[in-house]
């Protein structure tokens, strides 16, 4: 089931398509960091493809691209979702779209990050689209072998479809803590201590997430520690940043950066910490573990998707519920305390 690179994947259904739509666009102003640019890094810089990224109002160009180069050409699919009214007004056209490259031959590769759309609206509609969208596929490509067990039940789909290529890696730039520390409270107004543990939950604010429940456990355990919750607020989840704004406001050990972080910056907080948890209320793949890996970081993350497969790796602590999360953070500040 392992390929051993997109390369194959594409040469396998089409070996003549030199030509590979990709959507949604890749971000080249964030090579470090963007997932999309360092999933195709390699055949950016391989003269035999011609790597086409595609924005949502650009649809049309994969049809008229597939047509030019003779059908000749793949359509690389990644987040196949909506969240809002607005966004489902456009679902038909790009629907469409799809459906037109299908029937005039073009092949298709779907990559799968979620079980189901994170706020779970619209479930109904989203499952007849991604149920469509797996039919006309010629590849479904997953991250780790837990998601062909889940996504080939939910899609219906045999598993002979699947072809698995790991998480892209992070690269690293680290740097030493109280550096890193210093950076953050100059510029972040943090207040920071180095002696204090520092725990990090960096990424879009969103509901899935559930970053209240552990700033919850921080203040209802009177843990001795530091919670910084970092990174933009995901649009439909307002309330979500009002409810950590306030406690960010009552409690100092809870820190809320809620904005864009340039990816320069990126090396100063996970440096700065000792301690990357996640508490997704479900998952497949997660690029933000990835990070914290790539930076070394102990992680605590919940036993769902591919993460249940991180469990034998050194500093990955997995938990099945809130009450593990509780009891491994205790030990983890514990430990803290005794080795400083």
């Amino acid at each position: 089931m392992q390929a051993t690179s997109l390369k194959e994947i594409y040469a396998s259904i089409n070996s003549e398509a030199k030509t590979i739509f990709v959507v949604p666009l890749i971000r080249f102003n964030v090579k470090k960091s963007d997932y999309l640019y360092l999933l195709y890094k390699d055949l950016i810089e391989d003269p035999e493809f011609d790597i086409k990224s595609i924005s949502v109002f650009n649809h049309f160009k994969i049809v008229v691209g597939l047509l030019l180069n003779k059908r000749e050409a793949i359509l690389h699919y990644h987040w196949l979702e909506f969240q809002d009214l607005r966004s489902l007004a456009g679902m038909p056209w790009k629907i469409l779209c799809i459906y037109l490259f299908h029937k005039l031959g073009g092949n298709i590769v779907w990559t799968l990050h979620n079980e189901f759309p994170h706020d779970r609206r619209f479930l109904k509609l989203h499952t007849f689209l991604h149920k469509k969208m797996a039919q006309w596929a010629d590849i479904l490509h997953v991250h780790c072998e837990t998601a062909v067990g889940i996504m080939s039940s939910r899609l219906n789909t045999s598993t002979q479809k699947f072809r698995l290529i790991p998480h892209p890696d992070f690269p690293a730039f680290p740097i030493k803590k109280n550096k890193a520390i210093q950076h953050l409270n100059e510029t972040y107004n943090c207040a920071l201590e180095e002696r204090s543990p520092i725990l990090l939950m960096f990424g879009n604010i969103s509901g899935y997430k559930q970053l209240e429940r552990v700033a919850d456990i921080v203040i209802e355990e009177k843990l001795d520690c530091t919670l910084m919750i970092v990174g933009p607020v995901k649009k439909g989840n307002q309330n979500l940043f009002e409810e950590l704004s306030e406690k960010a406001e009552a409690h100092k050990n809870i820190i809320l950066i809620a904005k864009f972080i340039p990816e320069e910056h990126l090396p100063w907080f996970y440096s700065a910490a000792d301690l990357c948890v996640f508490y997704y209320r479900e998952i497949l793949s997660s690029g933000g573990y990835h990070m914290a890996k790539s930076y070394g970081k102990k992680v605590m993350a919940p036993d769902k998707g591919c993460l249940s497969e991180e469990n034998n790796r050194p500093n990955v602590d997995l938990f099945s519920n809130e009450n593990e999360l509780k009891d491994l953070l205790s030990s983890f500040l514990r430990s803290f305390e005794n080795g400083r």
